[in-house]
Protein backbone atom coordinates (compact mmCIF):
# COMPACT_ATOMS: atom_id res chain seq x y z
CA UNK A 1 0.00 0.00 0.00
CA UNK A 2 1.15 3.43 -0.51
CA UNK A 3 1.77 6.66 1.25
CA UNK A 4 -1.34 8.48 2.07
CA UNK A 5 0.23 11.95 1.80
CA UNK A 6 -2.43 14.94 2.89
CA UNK A 7 -1.21 18.91 2.24
CA UNK A 8 -1.44 20.44 5.76
CA UNK A 9 -2.82 24.07 4.47
CA UNK A 10 -1.23 27.10 6.10
CA UNK A 11 -4.08 29.09 6.62
CA UNK A 12 -7.69 28.45 6.15
CA UNK A 13 -8.43 29.88 2.69
CA UNK A 14 -6.01 27.42 1.69
CA UNK A 15 -8.11 25.03 3.57
CA UNK A 16 -11.47 26.05 2.32
CA UNK A 17 -9.73 26.18 -1.68
CA UNK A 18 -8.73 22.75 -1.16
CA UNK A 19 -11.63 21.35 -0.37
CA UNK A 20 -13.40 23.58 -3.43
CA UNK A 21 -10.82 21.52 -5.35
CA UNK A 22 -12.23 18.57 -4.54
CA UNK A 23 -16.08 19.91 -4.92
CA UNK A 24 -16.95 19.65 -1.66
CA UNK A 25 -18.18 23.52 -0.73
CA UNK A 26 -18.32 24.71 2.93
CA UNK A 27 -19.83 24.36 5.61
CA UNK A 28 -21.06 20.90 5.90
CA UNK A 29 -24.38 20.21 7.64
CA UNK A 30 -25.99 17.13 9.10
CA UNK A 31 -28.44 15.61 6.47
CA UNK A 32 -31.86 16.42 7.56
CA UNK A 33 -33.01 13.18 7.08
CA UNK A 34 -30.44 10.09 7.12
CA UNK A 35 -28.47 9.52 9.92
CA UNK A 36 -24.62 9.69 10.41
CA UNK A 37 -24.88 11.44 6.78
CA UNK A 38 -22.67 14.64 6.22
CA UNK A 39 -23.90 16.94 3.28
CA UNK A 40 -22.01 19.86 2.12
CA UNK A 41 -23.64 23.14 1.47
CA UNK A 42 -24.99 22.30 -1.71
CA UNK A 43 -26.68 19.43 0.08
CA UNK A 44 -24.13 16.78 -1.72
CA UNK A 45 -22.92 13.46 0.35
CA UNK A 46 -19.71 14.22 1.37
CA UNK A 47 -19.40 11.12 3.82
CA UNK A 48 -21.46 8.62 6.41
CA UNK A 49 -20.64 7.38 9.77
CA UNK A 50 -20.81 3.89 10.28
CA UNK A 51 -21.98 2.66 6.67
CA UNK A 52 -23.00 -1.03 8.20
CA UNK A 53 -24.97 0.37 10.90
CA UNK A 54 -22.81 -1.17 13.99
CA UNK A 55 -22.58 1.92 16.45
CA UNK A 56 -26.12 3.03 17.99
CA UNK A 57 -27.79 6.28 16.17
CA UNK A 58 -26.66 8.59 19.31
CA UNK A 59 -23.48 7.57 18.88
CA UNK A 60 -23.29 8.08 14.70
CA UNK A 61 -24.88 11.36 15.22
CA UNK A 62 -22.40 12.26 17.37
CA UNK A 63 -19.62 11.78 15.76
CA UNK A 64 -21.16 13.15 12.28
CA UNK A 65 -21.27 15.97 14.07
CA UNK A 66 -17.90 16.12 15.83
CA UNK A 67 -16.43 15.83 12.01
CA UNK A 68 -18.93 18.56 10.50
CA UNK A 69 -17.65 21.18 13.10
CA UNK A 70 -13.68 20.47 13.18
CA UNK A 71 -14.30 20.84 9.17
CA UNK A 72 -16.21 24.09 9.51
CA UNK A 73 -14.30 25.03 12.24
CA UNK A 74 -10.83 24.68 10.05
CA UNK A 75 -12.83 26.34 7.13
CA UNK A 76 -13.37 29.33 9.34
CA UNK A 77 -16.92 29.18 10.40
CA UNK A 78 -17.95 29.50 13.81
CA UNK A 79 -19.73 26.69 15.75
CA UNK A 80 -23.23 27.27 16.55
CA UNK A 81 -25.87 25.80 19.45
CA UNK A 82 -28.11 23.28 18.18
Amino acid sequence: MGDLRIENPATTDQFVALMEAADVKLPLALHDGDLGVVVDAEGRDVLTVDVNGGRPDEAVEQIAGWIVLAVNTCGGFRAERA
